[in-house]
């Protein structure tokens, strides 16, 4: 790798990724732990002094204890190296456009103006330390529903904040806690009065951009008697086509060590794959021809050159400024993101340049699969019970002579062929030969629009493709002169991979070629339906003196002929390159969006308290999926009082280390409990999770349904305690665990307790460990399901009670994000 690309790699990373310069930041971070860094958090938030009494009588009770002996991993973190506290603007806005640039790309990357459009909900951003953004529909406001930040509810509604603040989870209840409770910011404030049924849900997204730092959100939920409401805590379009340097594969079925090619020109595996919902732009950048536009989402970069950069004269009368080529030449190319992208920009082309020579296919070969490409095709002789090979050459002399060329190559190769006039008019040369069909076959395919060239082709040197693809253009091709100073060639084709396939090997001889598209079409012609398949036409013009593409190397410069903007709503994918960190799309180099990962720790410790009153109702649900790096530690706890229902919905698949333990107190009486926690821990992944559910009224039902998948050495633990109180009679409570290990290296443990102090108490508790049954996959795999497919379709039916709980949008994302975790899970 030139050094020139390193830059444009590490500048990408700087502009372009999910990490964002913290020089931008209104606050900048506050290192270590000490009552300097607790007071200046007061004071930036403009705090009452209670507030501050609670976070120093917080921090002292942290700092003299140790670590409780069950969680021996807490022992090894440095919380002196950790920022507690940055602010990334001056204050939260009040609508989207007030956001800084950089925060609201990031979270359009996470979806949330999808969100809110689509759910037409509260929608709440929590970024660093702080909130940025919470929004509500006014109807509710109308109504007295409350949805803002933690900080701004201390100074508008600071009764309701001092009332109920630390009463649910108070610092003294464990390590965690109290240094959440000393060093907490921002989070999610909702009130709801009496009788308010809030319709849609509410969201909120967290994000912790810069390493080594500290989240300390601090959810509050006050839900008043007879009221409910939902909380969730929250690329590519399909089809679009990625080079693996000798094929085209649609982007959502490129899977995980599958090779593509890069901006390098090289193959590298892909390392990560991803898809998520996105509604809102979508854009199709459209280079010289139109078969060879992408779609993609507005902040995705594309490898490119601005023009006006190495422009050398201005717009006259509408055309575009003239473009140095000599500029260009010495331009450095860099990551633009595509909504910057404008008209006439140049987007770089990149041929591939790994090639393997193979000695087993001979010229004379290549020449037969020339021809093949372009005339030949494998058909059933239904007297002779065989397959037959024919090509089929038009009556002129010309293509007579052609097929007795055809013939000799044939013969040279000690295989046989005949020659002969088709209804007196087409010459046509057939074939026998099981070693020739066989071999056409297997290095073109078979079928006018399923004609494609193996990888054996496709990696060959230059000058053997130019071979083929001479032979190719002698059956399929057309020239046309220009005036005697230029020559057009175009050939024609069924097969849309074949056209790139084509456009790929012109572009490692040094020849750009342009594809356009002749669609199809119906006749009917003497009471016979005629149908004409689509046909792409691959085009270059030999002797051209000036050209809009310019070439350097392996690259061509190619220039924007228009972008289209429309609205999607749909799933998009990416996949990622590590090393690199770019792949081709129809050739053209876009760059892998993936969330910023770091060697060194963050940490994400949160504190969630709900108060639900009487007959109320509070469903949580939480899809945390932090990088690897995150160390997150949670405390969750609600209080729901009499006839109230709690849902906590809790699904774990990312970070390093994660404890977490959603309960519920029933202190009412009917009061009820529903916990689903869910966890995946893949390779150096810790998922410690549960649910607890504390009995403290008569006639109260809970019931915790945890489900785990460990893969690849991850290691996932079932911590929950179930406690019915004297007194709390008729409880009825069920509690289930499940665990699925896919391989040997994977771990799960169980450590369920129970403190049962009523004799009237119905508890059923069932845990079982399982693996993936051979049979399960056999009989799926019989029935022509790929075996990681197959997997998928077993955990995704294991997390099916999960799954149904989500709404419909994270329900689908869900289940994707687990196919993908499945991909070559077996073997």
């Amino acid at each position: 790798m030139s050094s020139k690309t390193d830059t444009v790699t590490e500048d990408y990373k700087e502009k372009y990724g999910f990490s964002d310069p913290v020089e931008s930041y209104a606050v900048q971070g506050i290192k270590g732990l000490s009552e300097r860094v607790v007071q200046e958090i007061v004071r930036l938030h403009d705090e009452p002094a209670w507030m501050e009494q609670i976070r120093m009588k917080a921090l002292k009770h942290f700092l003299d204890l140790k670590p409780p002996p069950w969680a021996p991993d807490l022992a090894d973190i440095d919380f002196q190296s950790f920022y507690y506290y940055a602010r990334p603007t001056a204050k939260a806005a009040d609508s989207w456009d007030q956001l800084p640039e950089y925060i609201k790309k990031t979270y359009d990357k996470l979806g949330i103006t999808e969100a809110e459009k689509k759910f037409l909900a509260g929608v709440g951003a929590v970024y660093e330390s702080e909130a940025v953004y919470h929004s509500i529909k006014g109807e509710l406001e109308k109504q007295g529903v409350v949805f803002t930040d933690t900080v701004t509810a201390l100074k508008e509604y600071p009764d309701i904040m001092r009332k109920y603040f630390g009463t649910v989870v108070p610092f003294q209840d464990n390590y965690i806690a109290a240094l959440q409770t000393a060093v907490w910011s921002a989070g999610s404030f909702v009130y709801v009065p009496e009788g308010v049924k809030v319709p849609m849900i509410l969201q909120a997204y967290f994000r912790i951009n810069e390493r080594n730092m500290g989240q300390f959100e601090r959810t509050l939920i006050v839900a008043e008697p007879y009221s409910e409401v939902s909380y969730n805590e929250g690329c590519l379009p399909a089809d679009e086509l990625v080079s693996k340097g000798h094929s085209f594969t649609q982007i959502q079925s490129v899977g995980l060590r599958e090779m593509v090619a890069t901006h390098q020109g090289r193959r590298l595996a892909v390392t990560d794959t991803y898809a998520h919902p996105h509604n809102g732009q979508m854009l199709t950048i459209v280079p010289q021809s139109s078969v060879s536009a992408f779609r993609l989402t507005p902040e995705h970069p594309v490898l490119a050159v601005k023009r006006s950069a190495v422009a050398i004269r201005k717009s006259r009368n509408g055309w575009l400024p003239e473009a140095s080529t000599a500029k260009l030449m010495k331009a450095e190319p860099q990551f633009i993101e595509a909504g910057k992208l404008q008209v006439g920009d140049f987007i770089l082309y990149v041929a591939p340049t790994e090639t393997k020579d193979d000695a087993l296919l001979s010229d004379t070969l290549l020449k037969i699969l020339g021809l093949y490409l372009a005339e030949g095709g494998v058909s059933y002789n239904k007297k002779l019970r065989r397959d037959y090979l024919s090509f089929s050459f038009g009556e002129s002399n010309s293509e007579k002579l052609l097929a007795e060329e055809l013939i000799n190559l044939i013969h040279s190769i000690g295989e046989h062929a005949s020659i002969y006039k088709s209804r007196g008019k087409y010459w046509v040369v057939a074939s026998y030969s099981k070693t020739l069909i066989e071999l056409c076959r297997s290095e073109c395919g078979n079928g006018a629009p399923r004609k494609v060239l193996s990888e054996r082709i496709m990696l060959l040197p230059a000058h053997r493709q130019m071979l083929l693809l001479q032979y190719y253009l002698r059956g399929d091709g057309n020239r046309y002169s220009k005036e005697g100073r230029s020559m057009m060639i175009r050939a024609s084709t069924a097969s849309k991979n074949l056209a790139f396939q084509l456009q790929e090997v012109l572009a490692r001889i040094g020849v750009f070629a342009n594809i356009n598209l002749r669609e199809g079409s119906e006749d009917v012609i003497a009471g016979r339906k005629i149908v004409r398949r689509d046909q792409y036409i691959v085009e270059y013009t030999e002797g051209k003196k000036w050209s809009a593409v310019r070439k350097k190397g392996n690259v061509y410069f190619v220039p924007v002929k228009k972008i289209l903007s429309e609205q999607f709503d749909g799933t998009v994918y990416n996949i990622g390159v590590r090393g690199d960190e770019t792949y081709l799309v129809k050739g053209f180099a876009v760059h892998n969006c993936s969330a910023p990962v770091y060697s060194a720790q963050s940490l994400h410790s949160a504190v969630v308290e709900i108060i639900a009153r009487k007959g109320s109702l509070v469903k949580y649900t939480t899809l945390q999926n932090w990088s690897r790096d995150v160390l997150n530690l949670v405390t969750k706890r609600a209080h729901a009082h009499e006839d109230a229902t709690v849902s906590w919905v809790d699904f774990n698949g990312g970070s390093r280390l994660t404890r977490k333990y959603p309960s519920v107190y029933l202190v009412g009486p009917r009061a009820k409990a529903d916990i689903i926690s869910v966890a995946y821990a893949g390779p150096g992944q810790i998922q410690d999770t549960g649910g607890k559910a504390i009995h403290l009224a008569k006639d109260t039902t809970s019931k915790i349904i945890s489900r785990s998948v460990s893969k690849g050495g991850g290691h996932t633990a079932y911590r929950g305690l179930l406690h019915i109180a004297k007194g709390a009679k008729n409880v009825k409570s069920t509690v289930r665990c499940d665990a699925l290990l896919l391989d040997p290296q994977s771990t799960t443990a169980t450590y369920p307790y129970m403190e049962i102090q009523e004799d009237d108490a119905t508890v059923t508790h069932e845990a079982s460990v399982g693996k993936v049954g051979e049979e399960q996959l056999f009989y799926l795999m019989s029935r022509g399901i790929s075996e990681g497919d197959a997997l998928s379709m077993v955990v995704n039916g294991f997390m099916e009670p999960f799954a149904k709980e989500l709404p419909m949008t994270y329900a689908v994302e869900f289940n994707r994000l687990m196919s993908l975790e499945m991909t070559n899970a077996v073997g």
